[in-house]
């Protein structure tokens, strides 16, 4: 019976769409790819962040930005100055004039651009030993949070309230409790991920791959363990997203190769609370360091191979491509990837 209740809360998930999501999908009788672009850039593209269909960013190798306002017919480079030491593993774009970057590593740094790219301003910075910042989102364009790996013990979380132009460190004994040589993987920018108004999630990877939830916007933490494939520096949690307020789906694996993942995804129907691991026919198909819910749509990326479920199907169907972020645009209307190799891409269809 309990076998037959999780099957049912799968069905259930992955992923109801409304009748009409349903025949729109069905008349257009497409199937999804990706339509590769030239980014003009060589980088490692893991930061992401779609506005809309016309208007993305990415980050990533090298202080390397750059930033697409005709669709991706061109991408523009409007990396900062003297910032080609750092790795911009993760980025925020409201607009096509409006993005936070978020460096890995030392020098942490946060900056920010009003003007596209044009000039950027500086908006947090430390050297202090052993930080290292995985990712960051956003739950409105004022309020903000990133989140690094432990010191002392203890995750490092950073808060915005003013659409980062500052940034505060949580108090210590507020911050969650790691267990030692645990981590978050910032191969995507989104092992944390903000939901509705107030909730928001942080998957960590080595030991064990748990999770870390607040629904008061990081005021209070509770932590809870998840199948998804763990014991080794290289696998865990590496990707996070939501459908609605309640039901989910986080990926993973271990990014040393496909062949050595066994169980890379999961997914909850209480807001987080509980995780039950994807059944073995209806999984993707090895590592994905990214995932993104779009209408009755499900697309895993990962830097070897790229899959996507598309509701009542009976499994993933591979994808060509290989990238290491996949994001909804901000109006919902498109779906954006990014890469290796200056890799990005637009959802298309075709007959």
């Amino acid at each position: 019976m309990k076998r037959l209740s999780l099957a049912l809360c799968l069905f259930l998930f992955l992923f109801a769409c409304s009748q009409e999501e349903k025949q729109e999908e069905t008349q257009k009788g497409a199937v999804p790819y990706w339509q590769a672009q030239d980014s003009g850039v060589s980088a490692s593209l893991r930061g992401l962040s779609a506005v809309s269909d016309q208007v993305a960013w990415a980050s990533g190798s090298r202080g390397t930005v750059i930033r697409t306002t005709d669709g991706g017919a061109t991408w523009k480079d409007v990396s900062i100055p003297e910032t080609d030491t750092l790795e911009f593993r993760d980025i925020e774009a409201f607009d096509a004039n409006t993005a936070i970057v978020l460096s890995a590593g030392l020098p942490a740094v946060i900056y920010k651009t009003t003007d596209g790219g044009q000039t950027w301003d500086q908006k947090y910075f430390s050297m202090k030993e052993g930080t290292f910042y995985d990712a960051m989102d956003f739950w409105n364009e004022q309020e903000g949070i990133a989140f690094g790996d432990a010191i002392d013990g203890r995750l490092l979380i950073l808060r915005t309230s003013d659409g980062g132009e500052s940034w505060q460190e949580l108090p210590f004994e507020q911050r969650p409790q790691a267990l030692e040589g645990q981590g978050g993987f910032a191969a995507s920018g989104t092992c944390l991920r903000t939901v509705g108004e107030s909730q928001v999630y942080i998957g960590l990877g080595g030991k064990e791959a748990s999770l870390f939830y607040s629904f008061d916007k990081g005021e209070s933490w509770q932590k809870t363990m998840t199948p998804i494939q763990s014991g080794e520096s290289t696998e865990g949690i590496f990707s996070i997203d939501f459908k609605d307020e309640m039901t989910g789906l986080m990926v993973g694996g271990d990014y040393r190769g496909d062949s050595l993942t066994k169980i890379n995804a999961a997914y909850t129907t209480d807001g987080g609370r509980n995780w039950f691991p994807v059944m073995a026919g209806m999984k993707p198909h090895g590592y994905r360091s990214g995932v993104a819910i779009w209408k009755n749509y499900v697309f895993v990326v990962g830097r070897e191979s790229c899959d996507y479920y598309i509701d009542g199907g009976k499994a993933y169907i591979p994808m060509e491509g290989k990238y290491y972020a996949v994001d909804v645009s901000r109006d919902k209307e498109a779906v954006w990837v990014s890469g290796p190799r200056g890799a990005v891409g637009k959802l298309g269809f075709r007959d």
